[in-house]
């Protein structure tokens, strides 16, 4: 698709909306529910703000670790408008997309409602909207990009009932981790049980490391120390199985 083409042709014309007076909680439910990362909130049918998983994901550490009843928790404390951001940033359907990606620039938002003349929602457009519809044309009608399908089927498989493992004790998952060791340099791993604890055990060390950061990061109010040091764990872990695959690139002088 060419720059100058209207935002009528890729918007999502769907859209999950929510009314100004409703409670946090009921937004919350919308991001779990539905495969979407942008809430449009209106009053009297007209969009007044907006909001975000990202900034809804963020409450969560304004959560007392005792608290049973979050739900109620939230909605005693915070209201949908407290949240959301203002003034909305809204395109026509008319708007190219070129525009489209000079306003979410300027902005500094990731999705912005296109609405009517009276502020009425008629869709929304995401910057993954754009940048799929430059690189392949338009999304086929009833069809969903790959990350909505994979949400979708993800928010399909929420109601299974879940399998827990127990965690094992620090002293046995140590016996366990020497077992594995033994196993794979004695070469007496026939079904490759100590080489795969070996492997598994390595992506544990680098991803708890990039959770630890990403927790900071989201505490930290996404401080830029952090975020750097964020950045490095995520090319550790990468680089980590760049190696354990064997599809290690050659590194960029920056690097």
């Amino acid at each position: 698709m060419r720059a100058d083409e209207p935002l009528s042709r890729i918007m999502t014309e769907t859209v999950v909306v929510i009314e100004s007076d409703r409670s946090v909680s009921e937004a919350l439910d919308c991001f779990f529910q539905y495969p979407i990362h942008h809430l449009p909130v209106v009053r009297n049918g007209r969009v007044v703000g907006m909001l975000s998983s990202a900034d809804l994901m963020k409450l969560e550490f304004f959560l007392p670790k005792a608290t049973t009843d979050r739900a109620r928790y939230l909605d005693e404390r915070f209201t949908i408008e407290q949240l959301m951001g203002t003034p909305v940033v809204s395109l026509k359907p008319h708007n190219s997309l070129g525009e489209a990606a000079e306003k979410l620039i300027e902005s500094g938002v990731h999705g912005v409602p296109i609405v009517d003349e009276a502020d009425r929602v008629l869709g929304i457009v995401t910057t993954s909207d754009i940048i799929r519809s430059l690189l392949h044309g338009p999304p086929r009608k009833g069809s969903l990009p790959p990350a909505q399908k994979f949400l979708q089927r993800l928010a399909e498989s929420a109601t299974e009932e879940p399998q827990y493992h127990t965690k094992p004790s620090d002293e046995e998952y140590a016996t366990a981790m020497r077992t594995a060791e033994t196993l794979h340099v004695e070469a007496r791993d026939p079904r490759y049980l100590g080489k795969a604890m070996l492997y598994l055990d390595q992506r544990r060390q680098y991803l708890e490391k990039v959770l630890e950061l990403a927790d900071r990061f989201l505490r930290a109010g996404q401080e830029e120390q952090v975020h750097a040091l964020l950045l490095k764990a995520i090319h550790a872990a990468k680089r980590a199985e760049e190696h354990a695959t064997g599809a290690v690139r050659v590194p960029f002088p920056l690097e």
